[in-house]
This record gives C-alpha cells, structure tokens and sequence, in this order.
C-alpha cells in the first residue's frame, strides 16, 4: 500500500471517529448516592459538546435493594440539577417520571435506566455549565447521548369509563294525600263545600216534610 493509500486510509478512519464522537457520547460516573442526600458528582460542560434537543441522553443506575423493607428508605430517585449558582433542579427533561413532590426523578427498583431529552434553555446552560446529580438508594453509572436514537413517545394514559348517572327519583307528592287518594277513586278531592251542600240539602228536604204533614192535618 502507498503513502497515499495509508494517508487516504487514516483520514477516513479519522473522520469515523469524528462522526462517531459527534453522533454519541459517554461519560462514566460510576458514583453511589447512598441513601443521605450528602453525595452529588457533576458531569462536566464538555461531555454535552455535540448534543441537540434531538438527542437522547441514557443514564444507567444500580438500585440499593436492601432498603426495600426499610420504612422511609424504600425509595429510589434521582435529581438532576444545572451545576451553577444554587443548583437549580431540571423539572423539564422529557421522558422520566417525575417524582410526587416534583422535585426528583422517580428511578424503578427492577430498572438500571432512565431515558431522557433535554430542552433547548436548559441544554444550553448545561453545555456552559455542566450537570450535578444527587439521588437516593441508587449508584449511577454511566450517562450516554445519542443523536441517532429516538426517544419512545409515553404511553397514553387510560381513560376511565365515567361513573352511571344516578337514577332520577319521582318527584315527591304535594298537596293533600288524602285528597289525591279520593281523586284516584274517580271523585274529586274533597274540599269541604260539598259537606255544606249537603248538609243544606238535607235541611230543606226536612222542612218540605214538615209542611207538607201541617197541610194533611
């Protein structure tokens, strides 16, 4: 092979491995956060050279199992955190799930990774800055990008059927009962003016008697 082979032969193997850094990176942490929220490690500016909003970053974990059965331990999480001024945590990364106070990321006991992606704002100070982690109950491994991988969309959440609206009860009964029960015999109600009719009736009929016995004496 000539000289131009070999040189022609070295500058394509450079450019591989050019690509290669720029298409993928990875940096190992290799660090235990134990469980007191006294151990951080930072990951430094340079290792999110080449990386877009695109790109998928994956931090693989160990979970401590031996505190699955200690009360107030048994968790595992992660928080990531912008290495500046106060340490401001990253609530915005797309993929992990975040935990019930929002303030870490929730890692599972049986899993050795968490995918992300990182918005635009929040990748370009870390690309100035670098990324701090804590955690707890976990030891982290390595963090990885990939400009050439895609991150799976979250599954949908499932819809629960809505509750059966509760059946109409009938309207309550007014007035008087007793008057809607005499109503339901084919009378109408009675209202006390028919008692009085009567009662005048009864009185003429007695005195049509009367006269009529004076005239047959």
């Amino acid at each position: 092979m000539n000289i131009k082979k070999i040189l022609a032969v070295t500058a394509a193997s450079a450019a591989a491995v050019s690509m290669l850094a720029v298409s993928a990176s990875a940096y190992d942490i290799n660090k235990d956060l134990k469980t007191g929220w006294s151990v951080s490690t930072v990951v430094p500016a340079e290792e999110f050279e080449g990386a877009t909003t695109d790109s998928v970053f994956t931090l693989t974990y160990t979970a401590d199992a031996s505190i699955a059965d200690i009360e107030g331990q048994n968790y595992w999480c992660v928080k990531p955190m912008i290495n500046d001024t106060g340490w401001p945590f990253v609530d915005s990364l797309v993929g992990p799930e975040l935990s019930e106070n929002k303030d870490t990321y929730v890692c599972s006991q049986d899993g050795g990774e968490i995918k992300f992606t990182i918005p635009a704002e929040e990748l370009e100070h870390i690309q100035t800055a670098g990324l701090a982690f804590m955690g707890h109950g976990i030891t982290l491994g390595t963090l990885t990008f990939s400009n050439d991988e895609t991150l799976a969309p979250a599954a949908a959440p499932v819809e629960e059927a809505p509750a059966a609206a509760p059946a109409e009860e009938a309207p309550a009964a007014s007035g008087d009962v007793a008057a809607a029960s005499d109503s339901s015999k084919g009378g109408n109600p009675a209202t006390g003016v028919e008692d009085i009719a009567g009662a005048a009736a009864v009185m003429l009929a007695s005195a049509g008697l009367m006269a009529v016995s004076r005239k047959r004496k």
